[in-house]
């Protein structure tokens, strides 16, 4: 599959250049369920979704980040069976309390690949980090374009507990019509003392008043981190939003 060749490319052209990163690795890896209530039009659905997810950044002596990010969502409800995967490439250059660069990313959707390219942006104010997104996306053997853009607020109550919220805009067009979505939602991350064990958990709700469509989605999940807590994972661009923040729910 192209997104399995994107991923390996990716993965591989790290491995190639791991000299020249300059300090530890900051990431971690995710395992999640989520349960999603449905209703499109006259029709109620629900069901639940199991996520494995992880990211890497990988930082440079000269203050570029390379950040990898996979993840893979098996889905059970009344409207889809079904089991994707993702993938996300990003180069950031960080200044003393910002970050921004661009993003490349794949994703399986209704059988095809959707692909995306965008632009990410964080903004560091002591204890709050802002968070920007915008990107534009194509599925393969489907005339649509999609863009998309996000906006998130993450509060460290301290270095290893953090309360976040965003909203997001996306938009579909196509030659079988066009379709606005939006996306607001809020959650957490708690990190054990001594460990790099934490837990986290969301809220989002998706609507889309083109087809008639609410979506609430409710996650908890476990996650082991490396390379420092979640403040340092933040700051390090281990945690960048991508196309999976701004097209994933698409998919």
């Amino acid at each position: 599959m192209k997104l399995h060749l994107f991923v390996t490319a990716a993965l591989a052209a790290a491995a190639v250049s791991a000299p020249a990163f300059a300090a530890e690795p900051v990431g971690s890896v995710g395992l999640s369920a989520a349960h999603t209530n449905i209703d499109i039009g006259p029709i109620d659905a629900e069901g639940d979704s199991y996520a494995l997810d992880g990211s890497v950044a990988l930082p440079t002596a000269s203050n570029w980040t390379v950040t990898l990010g996979a993840a893979v969502v098996s889905t059970d409800d009344g409207l889809n069976d079904d089991t994707v995967a993702s993938g996300d490439l990003a180069l950031t250059y960080a200044g003393s309390d910002w970050r921004a660069g661009g993003f490349v990313g794949a994703g399986e959707t209704g059988g095809e690949t959707l692909w995306a390219v965008g632009g990410v942006a964080q903004k560091h104010l002591g204890d709050v980090t802002l968070v920007g997104t915008a990107g534009y996306g194509k599925v393969d053997g489907i005339d649509a374009d999609l863009w998309g853009a996000r906006g998130d607020v993450r509060y460290f109550v301290s270095d290893t507990f953090r309360i976040n919220g965003g909203v997001g805009v996306a938009r579909i067009d196509g030659s079988g019509g066009d379709a606005d979505l939006w996306t607001i939602g809020a959650g957490g991350e708690y990190q054990f003392a001594g460990t790099n064990w934490s837990v986290f958990g969301g809220y989002d709700r998706t609507e889309a008043n083109d087809l008639d469509l609410t979506a609430d989605t409710v996650k908890i999940g476990v996650r082991f981190g490396f390379g420092g807590d979640l403040r340092a994972r933040d700051r390090s661009g281990a945690d960048l939003a991508g196309a999976q923040a701004l097209f994933g729910g698409l998919q």
